[in-house]
């Protein structure tokens, strides 16, 4: 899928393709799908946010499915992006969002990593609310930690007078 418009599977790939593809012999029709309509609702550098209809072996997609996708596509890419935001560190801007500038009221914190010495974020990032950064904090520790080398660090959440507001164990 390569915009942001809903694609079927056997659209994408000719027929010849599918037939020699593993993934598609062993699991996609193992599992009784024959098609799937997709679409690409958010994309950051760490993460994708794909959604797919299956289309059951046998069956062919109700004439309402472009009515229903009308009903949700909105609400569907709302969701998306809202999570990923959660997850991406703040200076990935989200597919299909526009770069903004930080609302007014809007606090600075920084993320800190440490594990007896202290590797400080000296320029931060803003946040509407504390929550709003605390979750980014957990999303940072999420990411680090697939890295597998930070374990045992913490991701330490401080307000712009440093005090610390959290600390996130990286890693388990």
């Amino acid at each position: 899928m390569i915009d942001t418009n809903w694609t079927r599977l056997s659209e994408c790939l000719p027929a010849s393709t599918l037939r020699i593809s593993e993934w598609y012999n062993d699991f996609v029709l193992t599992c009784g799908v024959s098609d799937i309509l997709g679409v690409r609702l958010a994309e950051t550098p760490h993460h994708r946010v794909i959604f797919g209809i299956h289309q059951r072996i046998g069956r062919s997609f109700s004439g309402e499915v472009e009515r229903v996708i009308d009903l949700v596509n909105v609400s569907l890419r709302h969701a998306a992006l809202r999570h990923v935001e959660r997850l991406a560190p703040p200076r990935w801007k989200p597919f299909g969002q526009s770069q903004t500038k930080a609302a007014a009221g809007a606090n600075r914190y920084y993320f800190h990593i440490e594990n007896g010495s202290r590797y400080p974020d000296e320029t931060g990032s803003t946040f509407s609310s504390l929550e709003d950064a605390m979750a980014n904090g957990v999303a940072l520790a999420r990411e680090l930690a697939e890295d597998g080398t930070w374990h045992g660090f913490y991701v330490v959440v401080a307000d712009r007078q440093g005090r610390e507001i959290g600390r996130i164990r990286i890693g388990l």
